[in-house]
């Protein structure tokens, strides 16, 4: 049975780079299931720097929207450990595929993408429940700023929030990270 860590922090706070450092603690069979799509040159450029920094030996899948479908194929495996980097983005991503307006959702809309969303949040608990392979996932902090002012962001920062508590309630160890500083408050 799988464990599940969770790393978590704000912004460029050093989450992903602790995350490998964990991840490659594993040893070299280990797999990185990343979720960013390059839909610009910046996100173009941002991918391409998490790849240069990783090694040759990881295995990569791409998963933007079912991270979970690889953590229940690959969780079986050889692998001692799978990080999935970032949960955040993931959460964008479903979000983003539904056709909607999100300057005007309706309440039952918001309800709909947020119970798409925890449900594959379940899924992935589920699949690294039943593997082998240890799961270290990524999330961002989003909770710690302002009340945004517009109903994407809301949503969005209210949704991040409730999957990194299922997340935590689910982890056997969690990690904030602060300028590039792990504190573990949970395990």
């Amino acid at each position: 049975m799988g464990r599940i860590i969770l790393v978590t922090g704000g912004a460029r706070s050093g989450k992903s780079s602790f995350a490998e450092q964990l991840l490659a603690g594993f040893g070299p069979e280990v797999g990185y299931i990343a979720t960013a799509q390059a839909l610009d040159a910046e996100m173009e450029d941002r991918i391409a720097k998490h790849r240069r920094q990783r090694p040759e030996s990881w295995r990569t899948f791409e998963a933007p929207t079912r991270p979970s479908a690889i953590i229940a194929a690959h969780g079986e495996e050889a692998f001692a450990a799978l990080l999935l980097d970032c949960l955040t983005v993931m959460i964008t991503n479903r979000m983003l595929a539904q056709t909607m307006d999100w300057d005007q959702p309706t309440v039952a809309q918001l309800n709909a993408v947020e119970a798409d969303v925890l449900a594959e949040i379940e899924a992935i608990i589920a699949a690294a429940s039943a593997g082998r392979a240890d799961l270290i996932a990524v999330t961002n902090e989003v909770g710690c700023g302002i009340v945004p002012i517009n109903p994407l962001s809301r949503f969005f920062r209210d949704c991040a929030g409730r999957v990194n508590q299922r997340m935590a309630a689910a982890a056997a160890e969690v990690y904030w990270v602060v300028a590039g500083i792990p504190v573990r408050i949970k395990g």
